[in-house]
């Protein structure tokens, strides 16, 4: 039988090799839910979204992020989930996320907001602060125009599969034109004689009923023809609140039944609500009928 003066020894030893695995323990947990697993994915580029596949790269990390975030959560809600992501930072615990839509295109930045001193230690849970929309700067200008344009994404939130589609009120979503918009270098051409300038005050004013000539008709068609973006799409500006896809792709495309297309095109559902001042694309192809709508 061991003295009686070592039964005190041995408990403080039995006490402290507890508290030694049990402070193991606590690490190993801590390494095993950390958030390095998506560290491939930091300062990659822009990712594209999927809109039926829940387990690719940017769909997880966005999947994670939500069960984690209220604030980003209730963002993809609103706003709907973007065409492509793109991840920036040293590590995950320091990073900013760029979110990035076809239409317009536009871009909204996500910065993990601070922790609360006061916040539990064992609390990995955060959440995100998102800004913009900004316009799309020139150095992603192109990446952005060959993400593909869908109607939201797929993910996998907390066991359970959702989807995430577009804007609920699209009624306030006004297309942002980027900052830098390519232009073809026009051919140089010889220096023609300079011809008779024609007074346009005076067109725009006159009452005359002799037939215009040919300059004065050229300027009054480019005058009712309807603007176009650096990719040849027409470029619609809603003026009254009675518009809708319907009217607008009935109009520039002679048929209603392209309104689907239209409404795609601009990351709209079709019976969205327009208001003046918002900007509508017709894509290109489509076009049957180049001037202004009245």
């Amino acid at each position: 039988m061991a003295p009686y003066h070592s039964i005190p020894h041995r408990r403080i030893f039995r006490g402290l090799a507890a508290a030694a695995l049990a402070s193991y323990v606590t690490v190993l947990m801590a390494c095993s839910t950390s958030t390095s697993k998506f560290s491939p994915l930091l300062n990659q580029g822009v990712m594209p979204v999927s809109e039926d596949n829940a387990f690719t790269g940017a769909n997880l990390f966005l999947a994670r992020e939500m069960e984690q975030s209220v604030y980003l959560y209730n963002f993809m809600k609103e706003r709907g989930a973007p065409q492509g992501i793109e991840l920036k930072g040293d590590s995950e615990d320091d990073l900013e996320a760029h979110f990035y839509y076809t239409a317009g295109p536009e871009e909204y930045l996500a910065k993990p907001a601070p922790r609360s001193r006061f916040a539990r230690t064992k609390d990995t849970r955060r959440e995100w602060i998102i800004i913009g929309p900004f316009a799309v700067d020139r150095d992603r200008y192109r990446d952005i125009q060959r993400l593909e344009r869908t109607n939201g994404g797929a993910f996998e939130i907390f066991g359970r599969r959702e989807f995430l589609g577009p804007q609920s009120s699209p009624g306030t979503q006004v297309a942002l034109r980027p900052v830098f918009v390519p232009t073809p270098i026009p051919p140089k051409r010889h220096v023609a004689k300079k011809k008779p300038t024609v007074d346009t005050e005076a067109l725009s004013t006159s009452t005359s009923k002799e037939p215009l000539n040919f300059d004065q008709q050229a300027l009054k068609e480019a005058k009712e023809m309807a603007p176009r973006d650096g990719q040849g799409d027409l470029i619609h500006t809603v003026t009254s609140k009675t518009e809708t896809i319907q009217s607008i792709a009935q109009w520039y495309t002679s048929k209603s039944t392209t309104a689907a297309d239209v409404a795609k095109k601009n990351g709209l559902p079709e019976d969205a609500k327009l208001t003046p001042g918002s900007k509508i694309l017709i894509p290109k192809n489509l076009i049957t009928n180049p001037n202004r709508m009245k």
